[in-house]
């Protein structure tokens, strides 16, 4: 063969090879990624690119078999991750990965011991389904799909669009450790059948019906938007140890079926049926605004207050229990309607016990409601009532007690009921010859000119009640109205109807 055609064949052979080698393409991966340190990785594209044993790829499917660490990256317009891994746990480490599914969940769990999902540092992912699910044997409801336990966790922004039901959903528990998460789902953000637990992270969910729901939920920490047109968050039993709130919901905010109990935290509620609901609720500590249509908060059982700061600024009733204890922190409550509302529950009359604390209503209608009783040991009480004298700012349906602390009652026609005489603190009944505007300073004082009541009010009134310990039986007391005397009392006997 001559050197010419020698040269030929070569140049044809070399061309053959480097052919070959544009048609399979090897695996090229991001700089930040160091694969040493994960048991596989898979790059959506096209084709799709894998490395590491335990990957099997079928089409635009990618099925992970085997535990371990896999990083995922790249883009698909329609592809899935389903993890199968029987009695193994398997992570997935989001490296921006953009990925949608056309016809199922975009990440489908099989079988695990557990799955945890992490963002790595600085990225960006996101994961999407469609309307369109085909029918599959587990049927899975959401963009993120788990049969067994599920955690998430990371330092990047994971980003989830649910079209067809739920954003997140797993039969076990699911843990949220860490990360930046934004979901919008027509149905439900994240759903547990069983444990949940949320700590320090970032969540914006928007959701057609509940944002977050399971059957407990645990929050230790965290930022969270919860925007539902349904209930923010619901659970039987929800613990809340703090984190900062903002919610919107056009029905409901928190809704625990037995037993709400909040620690600390900075809420901010804007519902239109309640804002919160539970059969027993306490809260510890935190800062609380509520507005709501209808009720601030409703409890069907007992709501006991230990501190913090507890304002709704707009409602028609504020609060409404069967047993309410107050042992201190602050609520003030606007309401058009009853302030507070204290409820009978299967013929057993409500209770209302104020032990401590601060307690200012404004309410359009009753300021205090009670189909029960009522025993106040301490702390403060200004009930500014109605501007009319069809209704009153205190109205109890048994017996009540004033046994410490201080108690004012503004309206235009008195209470409907006087504390019983075996109360252990006197008080003044008092009707004055003519109604008062809005910011009428009231103000007592005994014959050595100290004051021991002092109050503006919120409302227009004409009667008023106060109950304070400073005051005794058979001592004379002056009575200044927008700084002017308006009279002298002699308190012969407590709660005795004084008429100027």
């Amino acid at each position: 063969m001559s050197h010419k055609m020698i040269k030929i064949y070569l140049g044809l052979m070399i061309c053959l090879i480097v052919t070959g080698c544009q048609q399979e393409p090897q695996p090229h991966f991001p700089s930040e990624i160091n694969i040493h340190d994960y048991n596989g990785y898979v790059e959506f594209g096209t084709p799709i690119q894998t490395k590491g044993e335990g990957i099997q790829v079928n089409g635009n499917t990618v099925t992970i078999h085997t535990g371990g660490t896999y990083a995922l990256t790249g883009e698909s317009m329609d592809g899935q991750v389903i993890i199968d891994a029987g009695d193994q746990p398997v992570e997935l480490v989001f490296a921006g990965l953009e990925l949608t599914c056309q016809n199922n969940s975009p990440i489908l769990i099989r079988s695990a011991q557990a799955v945890t999902l992490t963002t790595k540092e600085d990225t960006q992912n996101k994961l999407k389904d469609t309307k369109n699910y085909l029918l599959n044997d587990i049927g899975a409801t959401a963009v993120i799909y788990s049969q067994c336990d599920l955690t998430l966790k990371g330092k990047g922004l994971l980003e989830i669009e649910g079209r067809y039901q739920n954003g997140i959903e797993t039969k076990g528990n699911m843990t949220i450790e860490s990360g930046r998460y934004i979901i919008d789902a027509v149905y439900n953000g994240c759903v547990s059948f069983n444990q949940m637990v949320l700590q320090k992270a970032d969540y914006t969910i928007q959701s057609d019906d509940t944002a977050i729901k399971g059957k407990t939920i645990f929050v230790q920490d965290g930022t969270f938007l919860l925007e539902s047109k349904k209930t923010a968050m619901a659970a039987e039993w929800m613990d809340i140890t703090q984190g900062m709130w903002t919610v919107e919901s056009q029905e409901n905010g928190f809704i625990a079926e037995e037993l709400l109990t909040i620690r600390d935290g900075t809420y901010l509620f804007d519902s239109k049926k309640r804002c919160m609901e539970a059969n027993d609720l306490a809260i510890y500590q935190g800062a609380f605004t509520l507005n709501s249509e209808e009720i601030g908060i409703s409890v069907k059982d007992h709501f006991a207050v230990y501190g913090g700061t507890l304002r709704i600024d707009n409602s028609q009733t504020g609060l409404l229990a069967h047993s309410l204890d107050v042992n201190d922190g602050t609520l003030n409550i606007m309401s058009t309607v009853d302030g507070l509302h204290i409820i009978e529950k299967n013929e057993q009359a409500g209770n209302l016990l104020i032990q401590n604390g601060n307690i200012i209503i404004d309410a359009g209608s009753i300021g205090f409601n009670i189909e029960g009783t009522m025993k106040m040991q301490g702390g403060t009480v200004y009930l500014n009532g109605p501007t009319h004298s069809q209704s009153q700012a205190l109205v109890c349906s048994q017996a009540y007690e004033m046994n410490g602390g201080i108690f004012c009652s503004l309206d235009m026609s008195g209470p409907t009921q006087l504390p019983i005489p075996e109360s252990q603190q006197a008080g003044l009944l008092i009707t004055l010859g003519k109604s008062f505007a809005t910011g009428t300073s009231i103000m007592i004082k005994d014959n050595n000119d100290h004051n021991i009541f002092e109050y503006t009010s919120l409302k227009a009134f004409q009667t008023m009640m106060i109950s304070t310990v400073k005051l005794s039986l058979g001592d004379t007391y002056l009575i200044y109205i927008n700084n002017q005397l308006y009279g002298e009392i002699t308190l012969y006997t407590a709660y005795s109807p004084i008429r100027y």
